[in-house]
């Protein structure tokens, strides 16, 4: 688990002797925590551990003493069950100019299954290319094959968040092992149906495919006549919260090595030529809402045109 480890703090933080490095993990991850300050302390790097319990959800904020100390840092790993990413603390540590790699769902397997063997440099590449595409597109449309997904987005105005594992610039984030980019649509734009086939994060692998509808860029329809549906509905219910059904990200995922259904967050999201659909709190991708948390729905097989052009088909790129 050590080799991964390395590969995080030299290869995509580049973390540098003498600077302030913060490893913040939750009490379900203290050992992966313990690595990080180990690894951390090797390099020479000031290193602080700090603990907390739970959250409850993706997007709930941190104890305030936990948040200031972000805001110093220099450097900051977090594996956590959930994700610190849609906070109000992680915004102000980069803006502060902290460099971020974050693990939600965070799991020893992990850095066990090869996920994080990857060239992270190689894979930025790609990345880079299809962000170039979503930073100057306006429109999306995401259908199928079986025609049961057809989905129109307006970008228009709209930046790339490539998240690449690569965090050498301050500010910059990246929760690998989901190696992705995305875009925030124009707020209540989004209109047409999806068929979720992948996993919903959290929630994870999605056995029995279900279908939403969006309108005005909110999902209005949900089919529960599986379980899969009915677990969605039941968990957005649970906000209590009408931005939770805004949807606010089209994320594609790009690490080769990723798989859904080893029953790890990151790795849904992140399995290469899916796509997700990140709904709720959008703040972090550009966009003006906020939501009490924020979920992705994972689709396996889509079929993705910007601006007229076929970018993603039968799980390939055309970049």
């Amino acid at each position: 688990m050590m080799k991964p480890v390395g590969r995080i703090l030299d290869q995509c933080l580049n973390l540098r002797a003498g600077e302030q490095f913060l490893v913040l993990a939750d009490t379900e991850n203290l050992r992966i925590g313990r690595m990080f300050a180990l690894a951390g302390q090797e390099r020479g790097a000031e290193t602080i551990f700090l603990t907390y319990s739970p959250r409850t959800r993706h997007g709930d904020e941190l104890p305030r003493i936990i948040a200031e100390a972000m805001k110093a840092a220099d450097v900051i790993v977090a594996p956590t069950k959930f994700s610190v990413n849609h906070t109000s603390a992680r915004k102000a540590a980069s803006d502060a100019g902290a460099r971020l790699i974050f693990f939600p769902g965070c799991q020893e397997e992990m850095f066990l299954d090869g996920a994080l063997d990857i060239d992270f440099e190689e894979q930025a590449k790609i990345i880079a290319r299809l962000s170039e595409i979503l930073e100057n597109g306006e429109s999306v449309h995401v259908t199928s094959h079986d025609g049961r997904t057809d989905l129109k987005i307006d970008i228009r105005g709209r930046h790339a968040v490539p998240q690449n594992g690569i965090c050498h610039e301050p500010g910059t984030i990246s929760p690998p092992p989901c190696i992705e980019t995305a875009v925030s649509p124009v707020e209540y734009t989004t209109e047409g149906v999806a068929m979720i086939d992948g996993a919903l994060a959290p929630g994870g692998e999605v056995l029995h495919p279900f279908q939403i509808r969006f309108e005005k860029g909110r999902i209005v329809e949900i089919d529960t006549s599986g379980p899969d549906g009915t677990k969605l509905d039941r968990l957005l219910k649970s906000y209590d919260d009408d931005n939770i059904y805004a949807h606010v990200e089209l994320g594609f995922g790009l690490n080769p090595n990723a798989r859904i259904g080893r029953g790890i967050e990151l790795e849904d999201e992140g399995e290469f030529g899916t796509i997700h659909l990140g709904i709720g709190n959008g703040i972090t991708f550009g966009s003006s809402i906020r939501a009490k948390g924020h979920l992705d729905l994972v689709i396996r097989h889509p079929i993705v045109t910007i601006d007229g052009k076929t970018v993603l088909k039968d799980r390939e790129l055309d970049l």
